[in-house]
């Protein structure tokens, strides 16, 4: 397996160039579905991670084949990690990692220096003791759509979507991280349509249809 990087200290040709342009308004993206999807592998707490393409602050990479990851041993109880792409400016050069969380579903401290070390989330995963397998997968990965939308699958990426003014669509809803008297926050941008209440609730609008 190799990434292939695009953006570190080199030059650029025209056409890698606009493949970057194309994501340049979004912090992270990956290319298309299936781009850095995750899956539970075969051996003791393996995760597959399919290869694709990512753009995350200024860099482009290219996974050219599957890659496989392996967890520590639990303990106890559960532990969520987090499989990231991590992107080091100082060797110039972008890998798989996973790192150890703690025992809530949220996303653990990483990098997070542009410029130096700096990890994209891509899936959170879950552990536990006693356990061979995965036992859950959280996609955390953003897409940049032409004209610049950001959509997601999980309200975890709003912890990590830090810039304000921050716009993404997740399960239906925009939301916008603006300000919301002296601090930014994320706050409901739509109305949630739907024949059944929204997953969650978080201040939402419904609008029930038939």
């Amino acid at each position: 397996m190799t990434i292939t990087s695009v953006g570190y200290e080199r030059a650029i040709n025209y056409a890698e160039l606009g493949r970057m342009l194309a994501h340049a308004g979004a912090e992270y993206s990956v290319f298309g579905q299936d781009a850095f999807a995750c899956g539970v592998g075969v051996g003791t707490r393996e995760i597959i991670v399919q290869p694709g393409e990512a753009y995350g602050h200024g860099i482009l990479d290219t996974s050219d084949a599957a890659v496989t990851l392996t967890g520590a041993t639990v303990a106890t109880g559960n532990r969520w990690d987090l499989v990231a792409l991590r992107r080091n400016w100082v060797t110039g050069d972008t890998s798989l990692v996973l790192i150890q969380g703690g025992a809530t579903r949220a996303l653990p401290t990483r990098e997070t220096g542009p410029g130096d070390q700096d990890d994209q989330p891509l899936f959170l995963a879950r552990f536990a003791a006693g356990q061979a397998a995965v036992q859950d997968l959280v996609d955390v990965r953003c897409w940049a759509g032409s004209g610049g939308g950001l959509v997601a699958r999980d309200l975890l990426v709003r912890d990590y979507l830090s810039r304000i003014g921050s716009r993404v669509r997740i399960q239906g809803v925009a939301w916008i991280l603006a300000y919301d008297g002296a601090s930014p926050a994320w706050a409901p941008d739509s109305v949630y349509v739907g024949t059944t209440a929204p997953p969650y609730a978080d201040n939402l609008v419904w609008a029930k249809v038939p």
